[in-house]
């Protein structure tokens, strides 16, 4: 069964909300990389939470590029994600083996966001220091200070000792002008009262079933569900395409000094290599 996301709003009119369940492309991700179930859950969290507040905010071919920092053993976390259900991300130390997430994340340090919007405007980047490292909660934190919208995200990864992803799934709901404050008060009540996400997921009960936790059925009013599922692999000519952005002393360097050039994604571990004659082909064209 294909990863989904929802969009919802509540009858009421109180509150927008978007529920996800990425439990098979957090799998596929993990494969990518030699990571440890605590490295899963750093990246599943990064990836769900990326992919929940890129829907919320963007629209049509705009993306979301996603770095966090926060000086723990994990490093660097970062996401990429589209409008459109797409997402990527990478750990920088997968191989983290801390207790909790917060230890591993850190708590000195920063979450930035950048906005890529159509191509003819600059893109936009807002910054906030981490709220606890626990990413879910510092992308509430970025939600209500960068883009001031009342919004909570709430992501729940469920991996084994094995590396087996039971369930990665979450949800933002972001409060709407009028929304009164009996509901909200409800609201943070259910929250605080529903069954652990991946409980939810892993009984079968679906995406949208985890907002049924919040709000019931009765109050529900569904737009709209999309699949989410990882970028495409991006192809060797992509990859050549970036190469000719270097100089040509550089690429001539390569040549001498290397006899040809290796290229590592990040996102996926895949390895390309270019020997010398695409290389000087490469030159050539530029």
């Amino acid at each position: 069964m294909a990863d989904t996301i929802v969009r919802a709003i509540t009858k009421d009119n109180n509150f927008r909300t978007i529920a996800i369940d990425g439990t098979e492309m957090l799998q596929q991700a993990a494969s990518f990389h030699q990571a440890t179930p605590m490295g899963i859950n750093l990246l599943g969290r990064a990836l769900l939470s990326t992919l929940l507040v890129s829907n919320a905010i963007l629209k049509g071919d705009e993306r979301l590029a996603v770095t966090i920092e926060g000086n723990g053993p994990a490093g660097k976390i970062v996401t990429e994600s589209s409008a459109t259900g797409l997402v990527r991300g990478y750990v920088t130390n997968p191989q983290v083996q801390t207790a909790d997430i917060v230890s591993a994340v850190g708590t000195e340090g920063f979450l930035r966001v950048t906005k890529e919007m159509d191509g003819e405007s600059q893109p936009f980047t807002g910054s906030v220091a981490l709220a606890s490292g626990r990413i879910d909660d510092d992308f509430t934190y970025y939600m209500l200070t960068s883009e001031q919208i009342p919004s909570l995200v709430m992501v729940d990864v469920a991996v084994d000792e094995n590396k087996q992803v039971h369930a990665a799934g979450g949800f933002i709901v972001s409060a709407l002008p009028d929304a009164k404050q009996e509901a909200l008060d409800r609201f943070y009540q259910a929250v605080e009262n529903m069954p652990e996400i991946n409980q939810t997921l892993q009984k079968g009960q679906g995406t949208f079933g985890i907002l049924e936790r919040i709000f019931g059925n009765d109050n529900l009013k569904q737009l709209s569900t999309e699949e989410v599922s990882l970028y495409p692999d991006l192809t060797k000519r992509e990859y050549a395409r970036m190469l000719a952005t270097l100089n040509n002393d550089q690429l001539q360097e390569m040549v001498e000094d290397d006899q040809g050039a290796e290229i590592v994604d990040r996102f996926t571990g895949n390895k390309i290599q270019f020997n010398t004659e695409e290389l000087q082909n490469i030159m050539d064209q530029k």
